[in-house]
């Protein structure tokens, strides 16, 4: 079923309707923090405080605690749900602004622009509880195919802690299919936004650039959370297939995010390139035809301005082929390489270190 037809409800405006959707729990959450008083980074930030308040206080009323050490695996627990919380939250807004920015180079009616802002902000109730759902359940398929569990007797030594820590993890799963759900969901609108409703144009591309700056953000942010995991679990090795595939996997899902919304806009530049190229080198093999008919008849009056239209026709033609086709700044592609690397980097770092002090 397509998504945007769950939960349908019509609006209309002046005669032009659009379809709107019952929101998700998330959108639900993060419009709640977004109406509290100040910023809303800082709820996030006080929701991490809390979950890693909880595990302390946990730890101490089974007296593991201050003597069980609190090491960055409980911050990965406590820190994980919120941050990827806020990213949705952020992403949000931030396409809302992005789409604004696109404005002066799409050919939509102010219903159209209504329609397509709520969906990039707004995910459907049923697909996301779903989306949850399967996320929840990697858990365990991960477990299954590795053999044993995720090694919280790490972290917790009693049963009551060791619960808390894998409920919290079970949820960071579930936020996590979220996170993917929301990133393919805004992505695919991103996809069709450059496709369906961009007026292609080569010589204005700063509007095009808004939304690879959004796409490479996300890719970057969501190639973070493998750091925070391995950074976690000194146990994790290059050497372990579930954890090296699921880097794997995080690292290129977040490289498609990036990509897969780019892509169709790119065939369109393509295009639109081509199809300049083809009317500036129709002109200039007319200007060749007439050049030759003139000199056959002897008549080389007007030689200067022939001379002028030649070498004008030939500046255009170099300065379409030097147009870009691809919808993003370098230094968007660099800063995206660079966080899809730092994972390896880490790891490396990691292998470094216990050679050079478990020697």
């Amino acid at each position: 079923m397509d998504d945007s037809q769950e939960g349908n409800i019509s609006i209309s405006k002046g005669g032009n309707e659009f379809q709107k959707y019952s929101p998700s729990w998330v959108d639900r959450f993060t419009d709640w923090v977004g109406q509290l008083p100040g910023q809303s980074w800082s709820y996030y930030l006080g929701l991490g405080l809390l979950l890693f308040t909880l595990q302390a206080i946990v730890l101490w009323l089974e007296g593991s605690f201050p003597s069980s050490r609190i090491d960055f695996a409980h911050v990965f627990l406590a820190a994980a749900i919120p941050y990827m919380l806020a990213l949705i939250h952020y992403f949000d807004h931030r396409a809302s602004t992005t789409l604004v920015k696109m404005l002066p180079a799409m050919k939509t009616s102010e219903i159209e622009n209504n329609a397509l802002k709520y969906q990039l902000t707004t995910l459907p109730a049923r697909p996301t509880l779903l989306a949850g759902l399967v996320g929840f359940s990697c858990n365990f398929l991960l477990e299954m195919i590795s053999g044993e569990p995720y090694q919280l007797e790490a972290l917790g030594v009693f049963p009551i802690s060791v619960i808390l820590f894998r409920s919290i993890y079970m949820i960071l799963w579930w936020i996590f299919g979220t996170l993917l759900y929301h990133t393919f969901h805004q992505l695919r609108l991103i996809d069709r936004i450059y496709t369906k409703h961009t007026h292609i144009n080569l010589f204005r591309m700063n509007s095009l650039y808004a939304f690879s700056n959004l796409t490479a953000l996300t890719a970057g942010c969501m190639a973070l959370l493998p750091i925070g995991f391995l950074v976690a679990n000194p146990w994790a090795t290059w050497n372990d297939p579930v954890v090296f595939g699921t880097v794997l996997a995080v690292q290129i899902i977040a490289l498609a995010t990036f990509i897969w919304p780019q892509w169709g806009v790119h065939r369109l530049q393509v295009t639109e390139k081509e199809h300049l190229l083809e009317q500036a080198n129709q002109r200039f093999e007319a200007m060749i035809v007439e050049l030759h008919q003139k000199v056959d008849e002897g008549k080389i009056e007007g030689a200067m301005d022939f001379n002028l239209t030649f070498s004008s026709l030939q500046t255009e033609i170099k300065a379409i082929e030097t147009v870009p086709t691809w919808p993003w700044q370098p230094e968007t592609l660099r800063l995206l390489i660079s966080a899809l690397a730092l994972p390896l980097g880490v790891w490396l770092l990691q292998l470094i270190l216990g050679s050079i002090f478990g020697s």
